[in-house]
């Protein structure tokens, strides 16, 4: 019984047009950050990217976040594996990152890919090379007519919510709870590993304006702060996580972070837990009231705001419910 190939689709003129700008942001955000993006196949190379993941995360001897060869079979089989090579330092690898393709959950949904790990050693630090790479991973994606990445991080770090959300133009779908269980690294012991995930519409017009430099920030902070539109505070170096729910939930709502979350682990570990478990909370309450997280501001607070498509879907089952009464 022979096998049908499935054609691969043509890609439109305008969507040829929009590969080719994408390509063209990456490269340039690979020379603004000095560094050379490749993708990787070998089994010396892909070593060299499971011992970056070992230093990054602190691993004991004997751990791994991606062997070897599981990253050799992604290669082979198309997923993506990329090094982040120093252009100042005789191209050493600096960083590097993993994906796997993913089926959407909504049927006839197509595949995405899914961003795994991603990680820079402080050489890079500075450099904006984690812009580049994700730039790359946009290219690389509409290349082989993916629309979407998926990604997730611990919505404790500022660095991180402010990257994916104002700097990246992606959106937070789902709040995880302990995701990954018990993470024993060097990062994340003992301290859950409660997780955004992100989703990113790769041929959006906010995906293309920011891969052009154009961030995607609040405007309404300061007005949300006066009015203490707030449901967790605690802003500043070294405080406490204060739950503060407002009295009404009809509007924009502003949920504090903890500043500097990888000082306080070390430094201080109960008080870094308090943060997720409030963080955990303040953010599940809210979504669980129809709300969204829809930004993220450069001084630290994720901005929700009301969800009307889920109002108004559920408006329309409670008239339904009332008209079958």
């Amino acid at each position: 019984m022979s096998t049908v190939p499935i054609p691969t689709p043509i890609p439109t003129p305008s969507a040829r047009a929009l590969i080719a700008e994408a390509h063209a942001q990456a490269e340039a955000a690979a020379r603004a950050a000095a560094v050379t993006i490749r993708e990787l196949t070998e089994p010396s190379d892909l070593g060299a990217v499971a011992e970056v993941f070992t230093r990054i995360w602190a691993l004991e001897p004997g751990q791994s976040l991606m062997p070897t060869g599981l990253m050799r079979v992604m290669a082979y089989e198309g997923c993506y594996i990329a090094g982040v090579f120093d252009d100042k330092n005789g191209d050493r690898l600096v960083g590097a990152a993993t994906g796997f393709l993913a089926s959407d959950v909504e049927p006839c949904g197509g595949i995405h890919l899914h961003s795994h790990i991603t990680g820079m050693l402080p050489e890079a630090d500075g450099r904006h090379a984690g812009f580049a790479v994700k730039l790359h991973q946009r290219a690389w994606a509409l290349s082989r007519g993916l629309r979407r990445i998926t990604w997730t991080f611990d919505p404790l770090v500022r660095a991180n919510a402010y990257f994916n959300m104002a700097k990246l133009g992606a959106d937070a779908t789902a709040y995880l709870v302990d995701f990954y269980g018990d993470m024993p690294d060097g990062v994340n012991a003992g301290q859950g590993s409660d997780r955004l995930l992100m989703s990113w519409a790769l041929d959006s017009a906010r995906a293309d304006a920011a891969a052009n430099g154009t961030r995607n920030e609040p405007e309404n902070e300061e007005s949300l702060l006066s009015a203490n539109q707030v449901l967790l505070s605690g802003i500043a170096p070294g405080m406490m996580p204060d739950p503060a729910p407002p009295s009404d939930f009809g509007g924009p709502l502003l949920c504090a972070t903890p500043a500097a979350i990888q000082d306080l682990r070390r430094e201080a570990p109960e008080l870094a837990r308090r943060w997720r478990f409030a963080l955990r909370g303040a953010l599940t309450e809210a979504l669980g009231r129809g709300y969204r997280i829809t930004g993220f501001t450069r001084s630290g607070w994720y901005l929700l705001e009301q969800d009307l498509d889920q109002d108004l879907d559920q408006g329309l089952e409670r008239d339904e419910e009332n008209e079958r009464r």
